[in-house]
């Protein structure tokens, strides 16, 4: 594999830096989800419709148009502006009086990081040949794993010291710096088959429906994200119920398990995929089936334990697994669609994932661990645990709440078998996909 420039590596590093703050940005509330929740009384499907649908389904309804954008004017111009806007709305969530407003800017949230992804799935696409791109977007997305960490340790210590609306002002605040250095120093490469006309979404959506791999990989990582996007909503919350932690010591297990698995996984699924699935394009699905596979009873054993050592080791090692391809995965659903359809392919990919993967595995997991809490308390949990009330929980709210969430990440769990039957149809008709369209030109 040939060298990366120096132009190369900017634009990886300029990236990755803004994929961190993308996911810092969007993860945050689940650092300070807790002291949330209480503040305001809320039961955990209110957190999981604030974390996950109220970013979820703006996210994904508005990537689609913001794609067919990219695919006519600037991409750089798109992702700089995005990027100003899910920063500004960040800091907004830091001054919410209530729980309205402060679903009003996760939508917004969600409304700025539509504009991210698709176009920058589409840069690669056009600066990178094939055979490099998805060890670019996985270099790129290691973003996501320090974003991560330094969401989770610099949010949680501002919140467990200076209280969690400090935390969405500072974590907000970076972004619009990127976004100027992104709109001075990165140049829109030239589009591959820039003379044709961008086809009409009608187009590009019978295109990807009609093709099976890439039908097939978007449920696939849709559930994979329904079970991770999950996980990293609400680990801190079951770590502070379930094992006493406080915001800090939560911050720092979930950085161990979540971002470095994530930064680790990534990077060496790219590089895997890279080296092995170029020759044999069915690996593209057979090394996602298997990694899968391992996942689960890794993360069905660790969400079992009693003991939050094992618990972390092994949420390190189905973490690993369960990220290792989701970036390859993306690009690797652009050579299943001609250049012109590459922004909005993505755009297609990512409302899937994360519509599926985090609006509805949110609200799932937040109304199941209601139930079960509700179950284990007996009557009055919603009296008694949820309302707004001075002081910490009483400690029969506390374990109830705590085993509640634990029963349900489980059930959740079980949800990876459909990822691993969607990752062996891909493989089964991928080959045949990318040879059909390599015959043509681009």
């Amino acid at each position: 594999m040939n060298r990366f420039s120096g132009r190369d590596w900017w634009f990886i590093l300029l990236f990755g830096t803004i994929y961190m703050f993308n996911f810092i940005d969007r993860m945050i509330i689940s650092v300070v989800g807790e002291p949330i929740r209480r503040e305001f009384g809320l039961s955990d499907l209110q957190l999981g419709i604030m974390g996950g649908v109220a970013f979820a389904l703006f996210y994904g309804g508005v990537g689609i148009p913001l794609a067919r954008l990219a695919e006519r004017i600037s991409r750089v111009g798109i992702v700089a502006t995005a990027t100003a806007v899910w920063s500004v709305m960040t800091m907004l969530s830091g001054v919410a009086g209530n729980y309205m407003h402060l679903l009003l800017a996760r939508m917004g949230v969600g409304i700025g990081e539509a504009g991210f992804t698709p176009p920058v799935v589409s840069l690669i696409a056009d600066r990178f040949v094939s055979e490099k791109r998805a060890t670019v977007f996985s270099l790129i997305a290691v973003g996501v794993s320090v974003g991560g960490a330094v969401g989770a340790l610099g949010g949680g210590w501002i919140a467990q010291n200076h209280g969690w609306r400090a935390a969405f002002l500072v974590m907000g605040a970076p972004g619009l710096l990127l976004a100027l250095l992104l709109w001075l120093t990165i140049r829109e490469p030239v589009r591959q088959n820039a003379e044709a006309r961008a086809p009409g979404f009608a187009v590009v959506l019978r295109r990807v429906s009609g093709s099976r791999a890439f039908v097939t990989f978007t449920f696939g990582s849709g559930i994979v994200a329904l079970v991770g996007f999950g996980l990293n909503l609400f680990l801190i919350p079951l770590l502070v119920r379930r094992f006493g932690f406080d915001l800090k010591e939560a911050a720092i297990t979930f950085a161990l398990t979540f971002s470095a698995a994530t930064a680790l996984g990534g990077v060496v699924g790219g590089i895997l995929a890279d080296r092995y699935a170029k020759d044999d394009h069915r690996r593209y699905g057979l090394l996602p089936m298997l990694s899968s596979t391992l996942a689960l009873p890794l993360f069905l054993t660790a969400i079992y334990q009693d003991d939050w050592r094992i618990m972390a080791v092994l949420l390190f090692a189905a973490t690993f697994c369960l990220y290792a391809f989701l970036p390859t995965i993306m690009t690797v659903t652009q050579r299943l669609v001609e250049p012109r359809m590459r922004a909005t392919a993505a755009a297609i990919h990512a409302f899937g994932q994360t519509v599926f993967g985090l609006g509805l595995g949110s609200v799932f997991l937040g109304w199941m661990s209601d139930r079960l809490a509700s179950g284990l308390y007996g009557p009055g949990y919603a009296a008694d645990c949820i309302g707004i009330q001075p002081g910490p929980p009483p400690a029969a709210c506390a374990a109830a709440s705590g085993t509640g969430l634990q029963q349900a990440l489980l059930v959740l769990g079980v949800f990876l078998l459909l990822a691993i039957a969607s990752y062996w149809f891909a493989a089964k008709s991928i080959a045949g996909e990318i040879s059909a369209l390599e015959d043509k030109p681009e």
